[in-house]
C-alpha cells in the first residue's frame, strides 16, 4: 500500500534541469509552427541555378549590349548632323505650335536631346548588368524585379530613340535595325528571368499580403 505521504511528495517535486530544456524546446517547436506565412522563412539551399538565367538571360543581354553599342557609338559620333535635322524638323513645330520663332528652343533642345538619350542608354544599360548577375549571386528575388525594371525603362525608350537619331534617310537603316535587335534582345533577357523555373528557384515572396496577416492575427 503506497504512503499517501509519499504520493504527494512525488507529485510535488522539483523538474530536473533536463526536463525544463526539453519543456523549452518543445514550446519553440510549436512557436515555430505557428509562424505566420506572411514571414519569410529560413531558407534552404535552393541548388544550382536554372539554366535560363545564368546562360539564357544573360546572353540576350550581350546582344543586346552589343547592338545598343553599335547605335551608341554611331549616334555620338554624328551627333552634329542629328542635331541639325532635329533643328530643321522641330523650328517650324515650335514657331506654329507658340506663335514664336523657334529657332532658339529648337537648337537647344535638338542640342541636348541625342547626347542625353545616348547616353542615358548607355548607362542604364551598364546598371542593369549587375543586376543580373545579383539574382543568381544572391538568389535574389528583389533584384530580378529592379532588373525587370530598368529593361522595360529601356525599352520604352526604344521607339524614342530611333525616331529622333536613326528615323532619317540619311541614317544608313542597320543602326535603326540595331536599335531594335537591341529592345527585343532585352525583351527577350527580361522573358527569360521571368520564366517559372527561375520563379520555383528563387525565394519565395516577402511581400505582407494583408488578408494573410489578419487571418493569422484572428487565429493567434
Amino acid at each position: 500500500m503506497t504512503d499517501p505521504g509519499t504520493r504527494g511528495h512525488d507529485d510535488e517535486r522539483i523538474p530536473t534541469q533536463a526536463e525544463l530544456d526539453a519543456e523549452d524546446l518543445a514550446e519553440i517547436e510549436r512557436s515555430r509552427n505557428r509562424r505566420p506565412a506572411y514571414l519569410p522563412r529560413p531558407q534552404e539551399d535552393p541548388g544550382p541555378p536554372p539554366a535560363a538565367l545564368t546562360r539564357d538571360a544573360v546572353l540576350c543581354w550581350y546582344v543586346s549590349a552589343v547592338a545598343a553599342l553599335v547605335a551608341v557609338g554611331y549616334g555620338l559620333a554624328t551627333l552634329g548632323a542629328t542635331g541639325e535635322r532635329l533643328r530643321a524638323r522641330w523650328e517650324p513645330e515650335l514657331a506654329e505650335a507658340n506663335r514664336l520663332p523657334g529657332a532658339s528652343s529648337a537648337e537647344s533642345m535638338a542640342s541636348f536631346w541625342p547626347s542625353t538619350l545616348l547616353i542615358g542608354w548607355l548607362v542604364t544599360m551598364a546598371l542593369s548588368y549587375p543586376l543580373l548577375i545579383v539574382i543568381d549571386r544572391r538568389h535574389s528575388r528583389q533584384a530580378r524585379t529592379v532588373y525587370v525594371s530598368f529593361g522595360v525603362m529601356i525599352v520604352l525608350f526604344a521607339p524614342f530613340i530611333w525616331d529622333l537619331l536613326f528615323d532619317h534617310p540619311e541614317v544608313p537603316a542597320v543602326f535603326g535595325v540595331a536599335v531594335w535587335v537591341s529592345a527585343g534582345a532585352l525583351v527577350a533577357s527580361l522573358l527569360m528571368t521571368l520564366r517559372g523555373v527561375v520563379g520555383a528557384w528563387l525565394p519565395p515572396s516577402t511581400r505582407l499580403r494583408p488578408s494573410k496577416a489578419f487571418r493569422d492575427a484572428r487565429n493567434d
